[in-house]
């Protein structure tokens, strides 16, 4: 059992010294829920859910996806800032199994794009300010 406290403590040890190494690039803000091209959550309502794509390759497009399930409305915004909605069951998707969870106060980026989860939505911006919060009441534009 020794053992094992001792590997635990040595890899958050690891995770630490390398997580906090000058000049390394991170791809989370407040939240590890985050690669270097990827990020999807959930908040803990499970209401909310989001994924960012950047550099991923393949095809898949450089974008914030969020969706609500109630009520049932999605929104996809591109690197500028701007984005489109669409409201109604046709437009949702589901998350992956598995999908970690952003608490509410904490941050997650992944290349220009900034989500903040609150208990109220979550407001997702690129680097210029501009982008949009999703909540129950609807999908406004920010900046």
């Amino acid at each position: 059992m020794r053992r094992g406290v001792t590997m635990a403590a040595v890899a958050a040890l690891g995770s630490l010294v390398v997580g906090s190494w000058p000049g390394m690039p991170r791809a989370v803000a407040d939240n590890p829920v985050c690669t270097a091209t990827s990020c999807s959550f959930l908040l803990p309502s499970r209401n909310l859910g989001c994924e960012m794509s950047y550099h991923r390759g393949n095809d898949i497009p450089d974008e914030t996806y969020c969706q609500t399930d109630s009520p049932p409305q999605t929104v996809r915004m591109s690197t500028d800032g701007s984005f489109k909605s669409c409201v109604g069951e046709t437009c949702l998707g589901n998350p992956g199994e598995g999908t970690p969870t952003l608490g509410y106060g904490q941050s997650a980026a992944v290349g220009p794009f900034n989500c903040r989860s609150e208990v109220s939505g979550i407001t997702c911006t690129v680097t210029s300010g501009r982008g949009f919060t999703i909540s129950r009441a609807g999908i406004t534009p920010v900046g």
